[in-house]
């Protein structure tokens, strides 16, 4: 009876895999950048020594993997140059820029000061005459706006970290790098939503557009709420990668 058994000198890798490897691997280590564009087949075929058909089997993995883009009349686009292994979701971040399809190039920030409404001072535990900042975010791509941010925060936090209110740069970055705060946590949820009037001239889509919508609160490593937030995401710009696995069980002796 012939030996089926599969083992590494009768197991032969297709080639088109080895290419997908390879650019995956250029990609990674930075060779091609998100945003720029990828050599012409002709040339990654000679570069690889493989002929159009291979390159292209190849092409549609990196696609597949959210790495690459094809742009009808521009070409294979670079979408991410990161392990696909990085986090996802059950990591604190900034979402709406880390998991666009296509690179956020610019953002525009605008902060204001209110009273705390009823639910905020509920979700926050504040006070009626505390001051809360309400920072709006929006994030765009080369091509068009990606999504949208509602922040709310206590006064007293920004004011805590010498945020400079009037320079909206500085307060976009202390956000975002608010977000990498040791020991901070959320109680999160998602929900399909229709674009509505005013977001629809934000984002530039049309009203009653699906939209995702993430509502979540933030707290300190010490159970303290620090910021309320809702983030808008256009559906056909973004994935949104969760890693779920089970925990491991004691072996039974």
């Amino acid at each position: 009876m012939k030996d089926t058994t599969l083992n590494e000198k009768n197991v032969k890798i297709p080639l088109y895999v080895t290419v997908y490897g390879t650019i995956r691997q250029w990609l990674i280590d930075g060779k091609y950048q998100p945003g720029e564009k990828l050599p012409g087949e002709n040339i990654l075929a000679a570069q690889l020594d493989v002929s159009r058909g291979t390159l292209r089997q190849a092409m549609l993995l990196l696609q597949e993997d959210g790495l690459i883009m094809n742009h009808q009349g521009k070409g294979n686009i670079v979408l991410s140059n990161q392990d696909i292994c990085k986090n996802g979701l059950e990591k604190l971040g900034n979402p709406i820029a880390d998991f666009c399809i296509q690179p956020i190039v610019r953002t525009e920030t605008t902060i204001g000061f209110q009273p705390p409404t009823k639910k905020h001072q509920e979700v926050l535990k504040l006070r009626p005459s505390s001051i809360v900042a309400v920072i709006n975010i929006t994030y765009y791509t080369e091509e068009a706006p990606a999504g949208f941010a509602m922040i709310y925060m206590p006064h007293e936090i920004l004011d805590q970290h010498n945020v400079d209110l009037e320079d909206t740069d500085a307060v976009y970055a202390f956000y975002t790098k608010f977000l990498q705060t040791t020991g901070l946590y959320s109680e999160s949820s998602f929900r399909m939503g229709l674009t509505r009037e005013r977001l629809s001239g934000i984002l530039q889509i049309e009203e009653e557009y699906p939209l995702l919508i993430l509502e979540e609160i933030l707290y300190s490593e010490f159970d303290v709420p620090v910021l309320s937030q809702k983030l808008f995401f256009s559906p056909n710009q973004h994935e949104l990668p969760i890693r779920r696995k089970n925990e491991r069980t004691m072996s039974m002796s």
